[in-house]
């Protein structure tokens, strides 16, 4: 790129109608408020639904305007009309998809639609790629990703689902693992205090929101094999709260699980607990072990799709299988008995976090995805 282009300021339209506010809509707002400004001009296109209320406060927290949209493709084009003329009235440089599963984006066919709206590049993001597809529905997407420039992902392991479930050219795929900016070291939370436990607890703790893929009974079934200085505290919320409520009580360890609730203050909570248990059955690059890495603090995590791209086994982090309550209990077991070994697996832990996963290098990894457009190339990076 010569360097009177460098001085150009590109605007780049962020596109979400995801059916929650989750860890793929974080990725936006982190992605759009800490783009080089003066390089390029970020702006957001949300479908109305009120679940997509706190992206929209990230956003304009950030000072990235936000427009919202109505579409329910392909089952109506009412709306169709009107998204063409934002965006012939917005004329963005780049129009970047966000897809937190495979038929986000109307199954990809919002890039048809910019296309004919004039937009000359676009990306996508796809976050969770192992999802089966279907006939229609893959039939769908891959019309619509005809349309699509370049398919990012969060996740090497992506590459391959993208591809064999998708039907995604490989040629279209680059990776760029997510980031996060420094944690907030004001306001730490102590969480043996608030629960009344002693000092002498072993906390962990599973962060997610109360739904089966993220693999509480697991974590239920691991706890119940535990010491009784073995706490829990699982931070989030949802529809499976009554039910994992009861599963704790019949396992007799009800005394021992402590529901969180939603929590605002996570990185407080990641500092003081010992272990963070993530025994998922789905999950691409979870955003919580990263904040865990960035915490120093140990994790225990399914050795599933792109989990290992982000802890090491016995060095950052120990990888169990999933479903598999009792290799989560030895694993925990390990740590909860050598405060030695969670100290030098947190400091390893943090040093990993430094080298690959920081807010700049996750920027940088996704605006070398758009230089390639702008400047018209085509080889990887």
């Amino acid at each position: 790129m010569t360097e009177p282009n460098r001085r150009v300021r590109f605007s780049i339209a962020y596109f979400s109608d995801a059916p929650y506010t989750g860890g793929a809509e974080k990725y936006l707002a982190l992605l759009a408020s800490h783009i080089d400004r003066e390089r390029f001009r970020p702006l957001a296109i949300v479908n109305r639904n009120p679940a997509l209320d706190p992206l929209r406060r990230w956003m304009e927290r950030a000072g990235v305007p936000v427009y919202d949209v109505s579409l329910r493709l392909p089952y109506t084009f009412r709306g169709a009309g009107a998204f063409i003329a934002l965006l012939r009235r917005l004329r963005p440089d780049l129009l970047h998809l966000n897809l937190p599963g495979p038929f986000d984006s109307q199954f990809s066919l919002v890039a048809p639609l910019a296309r004919l709206a004039g937009v000359r590049r676009i990306v996508s993001t796809e976050h969770l790629a192992m999802v089966p597809t279907y006939p229609k529905t893959r039939l769908l997407k891959s019309f619509g990703t005809r349309w699509i420039d370049r398919v990012i992902t969060v996740s090497e392991d992506n590459r391959a689902h993208l591809s064999r479930i998708h039907g995604v050219p490989q040629k279209k795929i680059r990776v760029a693992h997510i980031g996060i900016p420094e944690p907030d070291r004001a306001g730490d939370a102590d969480l043996r205090m608030e629960l009344g436990l002693p000092r002498d607890t072993v906390l962990l703790v599973i962060v997610g929101s109360l739904e089966a893929r993220k693999g509480h009974d697991t974590a239920f079934g691991a706890l119940a094999r535990l010491p009784g200085r073995v706490h829990l505290a699982v931070a989030g919320a949802g529809g499976l709260r009554g039910k994992l409520e009861e599963d704790a009580l019949s396992l007799g360890i009800a005394g021992r699980v402590h529901f969180l609730g939603a929590r605002g203050d996570m990185p407080g909570i990641l500092r003081d607990a010992d272990v963070l248990v993530h025994p998922s059955r789905m999950d691409a690059t979870p955003y919580v072990i990263i904040e865990a890495l960035a915490a120093g603090l140990p994790v225990v995590a399914s050795n599933i799709y792109g989990i290992p791209e982000l802890v090491e086994d016995g060095i950052s982090g120990i990888l169990v299988p999933a479903d598999d309550p009792a290799a989560l209990a030895a694993a925990v077991t390990s740590l909860a008995g050598d405060p030695g070994l969670r100290r030098r697996i947190g400091a390893a832990a943090r040093e990993r976090f430094e080298a690959r996963f920081t807010i700049g290098e996750h920027v940088r990894r996704t605006v070398a995805v758009y230089e390639e457009l702008i400047d018209g190339k085509d080889g990887s990076w």
